[in-house]
């Protein structure tokens, strides 16, 4: 998860969100917070009771957030953690309940990720846990709690499987297990987080197994938000170039789109047509000028089909995000930027891009 750029305030303008009407979907073909609650406390929590029926498409096209965390305390959100976050986020109040943020916070079960997704209008979503093996924060059977999750929603959630990237053998052979028999859908890798390069060949047998499946990688880059290791030299996204070379079936998810290196990113996906980015936590750390700069640049190089929205939930929420990401096509034509984005790229970004990419790389289970 991205820090706030410097400690900044939020620098993005607040547009006014478009007027949307029903538009046809436009694809193209072939593409493919802090008092401590024991751990046991909180297990009570993690079978979600009930479905809820998918909320009406607004604008006629799906929601579909590339980029939520699920974690639990004591298990991949640990009182190291806790202490760090807890100083990032020291006088800003939970969007969730308008009071200080909280260790327990930060832990949102599936009811209330369904609920903020109702809420919210967002049909699905594709949802992570933690591995900051430094920290404590990596649990290898976090992997149930993501599969009973989705086992739970089917048609509301997908998930990764995140992995310690140094776990070797044995952590590439709990990837297969969880994609083959447990219905996960891809890997989650956080290299920095782990105090490791993208490009660092201890991590091959992640990418090995994650080519074999055929599965995609969201692999974090950018910055680190840990104290420790070297939160930009180990995030570049271009590192992922050495791992692609050996893996032909790789299929990496650019978490955060590089930051900022993301027209690095757009420039490695026009050559690459292996390489997708998401853009989680980019509106509480990129000012929309620079957002419409780099979706601008993205038609014109003609990698828009694989650029997707994430949020970092429960650290943002999906409205707010989403209306940052509505307003760029008035910033577009305020800043009189070509090729314009428009809202009906917006309306693609914000769902039927992702959709179709994990349409076409669906594991080989």
């Amino acid at each position: 998860m991205g820090r706030r750029a410097g400690g900044l305030d939020r620098l993005h303008d607040r547009g006014r969100d478009p007027d949307l009407r029903p538009r046809r979907r436009l694809l193209r073909p072939g593409r493919r917070g802090a008092q401590r609650r024991h751990p046991s406390r909180l297990r009570r929590h993690r079978r979600v009771r009930r479905r809820r029926p998918l909320p009406p498409a607004r604008g006629g096209l799906m929601h579909f957030n590339a980029h939520v965390h699920m974690s639990q305390w004591g298990r991949d959100f640990t009182p190291e953690l806790a202490e760090i976050h807890l100083a990032q986020f020291r006088g800003r109040d939970s969007w969730i309940t308008g009071e200080p943020w909280t260790p327990e916070g930060w832990c949102v079960d599936g009811d209330q990720l369904i609920a903020h997704m109702d809420e919210a209008g967002v049909e699905r979503a594709l949802v992570m846990c933690l591995a900051y093996v430094p920290l404590g924060a990596y649990d290898p059977t976090m992997g149930d709690y993501i599969a009973d999750l989705v086992a739970a929603h089917p048609d509301r959630l997908v998930g990764f499987y995140s992995a310690n990237p140094l776990g070797g053998a044995e952590e590439a052979d709990r990837l297969r297990h969880y994609v083959r028999d447990r219905g996960l859908s891809g890997l989650k890798m956080l290299p920095s987080y782990n105090y490791v390069a993208i490009n660092d060949r201890r991590i091959w047998p992640m990418y090995e197994a994650a080519a074999e499946l055929g599965v995609p990688i969201t692999l974090h880059t950018g910055w680190s938000s840990l104290p420790a290791g070297k939160s930009l030299a180990y995030d570049h996204p271009l590192y992922i170039e050495d791992a692609l070379v050996d893996f032909p079936d790789l299929r990496p998810i650019l978490a955060h789109c590089g930051f900022a290196w993301s027209e690095l990113v757009l420039m490695l996906m026009a050559r690459d047509t292996r390489v997708a980015a998401d853009f989680a936590w980019w509106s509480p750390s990129q000012p929309t000028w620079r957002a419409a700069q780099t979706l601008s640049m993205a038609k014109y190089l003609d990698v828009f089909d694989r650029l997707f929205w994430g949020t970092d939930y429960p650290f943002t929420d999906f409205g707010s995000d989403e209306a940052y990401w509505r307003s760029i096509p008035e910033v577009c034509r305020r800043l009189g930027l070509e090729p314009e984005v428009t809202e009906e790229d917006i309306e693609r970004f914000l769902g039927p891009n992702f959709a179709a990419f994990l349409d076409a790389n669906a594991p080989r289970r």
